[in-house]
């Protein structure tokens, strides 16, 4: 399979240069794709400017893309400059699913203001982190205190002993048991 790849700013483009893209070529696909998963370190852009028909081997391999680069908080944006491919996309309802764009312009600015997004997100998420280590070390000293603090074991025991001898010097007897075994016997049998 043809393809180019070419990297603008932390971008990839990943390029078909195939004017079918059918299953004969989709183990090869999916081999760079995954490749493309794993290697950048932002977003990847699929641009289908040279291809004129696809087949859903393909579409399966832009689902597995996908998922590899939402795993990793990756974005991923497809762009799809003709009819035809994007009634590909409609009919299999994909275009509900990935980002379409009609031309690599609009594409790279769609990657920036994600790329934008992620590093607010990450900003307000390590802002919570040190948030979250301040109130565990204040827990931390807040814990040293009740483990300083002087427990006196006499009172346990003391209520210990108490319940025990409470319980040893009840009377039981076993006829008022066997009562009531019988009653309970009687009401189920009616």
């Amino acid at each position: 399979m043809k393809y180019q790849v070419e990297t603008v700013g932390e971008t990839v483009i990943f390029r078909p240069m195939e004017e079918r893209l059918n299953a004969a070529l989709t183990p090869d696909l999916k081999s760079q794709l995954t490749v493309l998963a794993h290697s950048s370190t932002d977003g990847v852009i699929i641009d289908l400017s040279a291809v004129q028909t696809l087949d859903s081997s393909v579409l399966s391999a832009l689902l597995l893309l996908r998922r590899m680069l939402l795993q990793a908080g990756r974005s991923l944006a497809v762009v799809a400059p003709t009819p035809a491919l994007q009634s590909v996309f409609s009919l299999s309802k994909l275009n509900e699913i990935f980002t379409l764009m009609t031309n690599i312009e609009d594409a790279l600015k769609y990657m920036h203001q994600q790329t934008a997004l992620l590093s607010k997100k990450a900003e307000e998420a390590e802002e919570e982190e040190e948030e979250w280590e301040e109130e565990e070390e204040w827990e931390d000293e807040e814990t040293e205190d009740w483990e300083d603090e002087d427990w006196e074991d006499e009172e346990w025991e003391d209520d210990e002993d108490w319940e025990d001898e409470e319980w040893e010097d009840e009377d039981w007897e076993e006829d008022d048991w066997e009562e009531d075994d019988e009653e309970d016997e009687d009401d189920t049998e009616d």
